[in-house]
């Protein structure tokens, strides 16, 4: 039996064949969805519904069905594409096979949570940076993702917090974790590179593959800690969990601000020195206790020779 085609080649092609890869899917699937919507949707002008200029609740929807497709035929359909191309056990590959202890996800959760502070510290200080020289347009794109990223908060019904969480929250949360931590970190941490180096590194490829120059810290650091979980606990459920809830309740914030529940928007909002320093504190705190909580695991897997005897013995 024929190995794995990328099976032994080397870290550094693999990851630019693994990007390469991303990209040409995410092409294609984000230009089926752009062709598909004016049928599915009866959108009268796709070019300016992919641009985030909506005149009607159905525009909103079709947006959200391009940047689902998109996410799902790129970060998704890539990684498991590519972990097919590089092991005969594509969910043992990327750790899907493995279930993190419940008392693990509580405590990401409570974890994500308590960052929020300090992320909003990292956004604040991370605006104030000067933009490096020749790159003045990315404070432009900045402003529209921004401009983009309210017009598609800007919701009261229930119907609408449900499609939009679904796209925001639970869409990314998997397929964006499938690539960076099951298919990028996992190829790193198995290639026996330095676990902090594997997550630090794969956290900067998660920040500068979201285009969002004022929050790239922030982004940074979340990759990183979603890195992190991925590495105490060897598996990928610990981290989709921890995306998801990060995604979930900025979504969940905003809609109860639009009701009414809560009388100021939090995302707008400064929070005081003391509570960022609590949350650095207790953020710590939960780091710690991962770390003392993990599950040993070196990310081996076994000889490929072991492998294909293994398979033609199955068969």
């Amino acid at each position: 039996m024929k190995l794995p085609p990328f099976k032994g080649y080397p870290l550094i092609l693999r990851i630019v064949l693994m990007f390469s890869l991303l990209v040409v899917f995410m092409s294609v699937a984000s230009y089926a969805a752009f062709l598909s919507i004016h049928s599915l949707f009866g959108v009268e002008k796709p070019e300016e519904v992919v641009k985030g200029i909506f005149t009607s609740a159905t525009d909103r929807y079709a947006f959200l069905y391009v940047q689902a497709i998109s996410s799902l035929g790129g970060f998704l359909l890539a990684a498991l594409a590519f972990s097919v191309l590089e092991s005969f056990s594509p969910a043992k590959h990327l750790r899907l096979n493995v279930l993190p202890s419940l008392l693990m996800l509580v405590l990401a959760v409570a974890a994500v949570i308590i960052v929020q502070f300090f992320v909003e510290f990292l956004v604040e200080v991370n605006s104030k940076l000067p933009l490096p020289a020749g790159l003045g347009n990315i404070d432009e794109h900045q402003k529209e993702i921004e401009e983009l990223t309210k017009r598609l908060l800007d919701f009261k019904d229930l119907p609408t917090l449900l499609v939009t969480s679904i796209v925001m929250a639970v869409i990314p949360a998997v397929s964006e974790e499938f690539f960076f931590r099951g298919l990028l970190l996992g190829d790193m941490l198995k290639s026996r590179f330095h676990p902090v180096i594997s997550i630090v590194l794969s956290g900067l490829f998660f920040a500068v593959f979201h285009f969002e120059f004022n929050n790239t810290l922030a982004i940074w650091v979340l990759g990183s800690f979603l890195g992190y979980l991925y590495y105490v606990s060897g598996s990928l459920w610990l981290p989709i969990a921890a995306h998801f809830i990060n995604n979930f309740f900025a979504v969940l914030l905003k809609y109860l601000f639009n009701i009414g529940v809560l009388s100021s928007d939090l995302a707008e909002a400064s929070s005081p020195w003391y509570l960022t320093l609590a949350s650095v504190i207790l953020f710590s705190g939960c780091a710690y206790l991962f770390y003392r909580w993990r599950k040993p695991d070196d990310f081996y897997e076994p000889e490929y020779e072991t492998e294909v005897t293994e398979h033609a013995d199955e068969e």
